[in-house]
This record gives C-alpha cells, sequence and structure tokens, in this order.
C-alpha cells in the first residue's frame, strides 16, 4: 500500500508538472523580494519555494509576529533570517500578495 501510494504522488507531481511550477514560483519570490528594494532586506536564499530572507538588522521575530497578525506563515529561525516554505501548488497571485504586504510589515516591525 505505501509503495502504491508514493508512485501515486510521483505521478501526479510529473503530470500537473508542479516541479516545474514550484521553479517558476520560487524565482518569482525571490526576484520580487529584492525588487522591493527595501532597506532592511540584505538578500534572498534557497531554492525552490524553500526560501529565506537575510535582513540586515535582528527584527526576524517583530517581523514574524507583524506577518502573522497580517494572515502570513512564516518563521525566522535567526534574528536576522525569515524562513519562508509556502505550500508547493501555491499561485502567483498569492506571493504577489505577500510581496505587497512585506514592506509595511517590515517597516512596522522595524519600528518596535
Amino acid at each position: 500500500l505505501g509503495t502504491a501510494v508514493a508512485l501515486a504522488v510521483i505521478h501526479v507531481i510529473e503530470s500537473e508538472g508542479l516541479l516545474d511550477h514550484v521553479q517558476r514560483m520560487g524565482e518569482h519570490l525571490a526576484r520580487g523580494v529584492m525588487a522591493l528594494g527595501h532597506p532592511a532586506i540584505r538578500g534572498t536564499r534557497g531554492r525552490g519555494l524553500m526560501r529565506a530572507i537575510v535582513l540586515r538588522d535582528d527584527i526576524g521575530p517583530a517581523v514574524y509576529a507583524k506577518a502573522l497578525d497580517a494572515g502570513f506563515i512564516l518563521n525566522s529561525p535567526r534574528p536576522s533570517v525569515l524562513r519562508i516554505v509556502p505550500p508547493l501548488n501555491i499561485q502567483q497571485t498569492d506571493l504577489d500578495e505577500f510581496l505587497a504586504a512585506l514592506p509595511g510589515i517590515l517597516d512596522e516591525a522595524s519600528r518596535e
């Protein structure tokens, strides 16, 4: 049974082009973060949809709290790093909504 389930999952991943989608959305997210040109952002790193935003200051915990209040789930494994791991089937409009909200979230967190 376990093997049949694994094969079914692999079939869905391949037939629906999930890996290509993940790559495209991850690149869109990384480019979008950097295009913001926000002074709190030092850079991004990661692959696919497992991404990190590297911050210039140790505001990660405050950004996490503000993002959660705004309806976005991320975490801050280090004080100057935000980790973003959205669902693999996330759509570009959802990422754009996050990117539109991110500058305000960063600004609020920077004031704390």
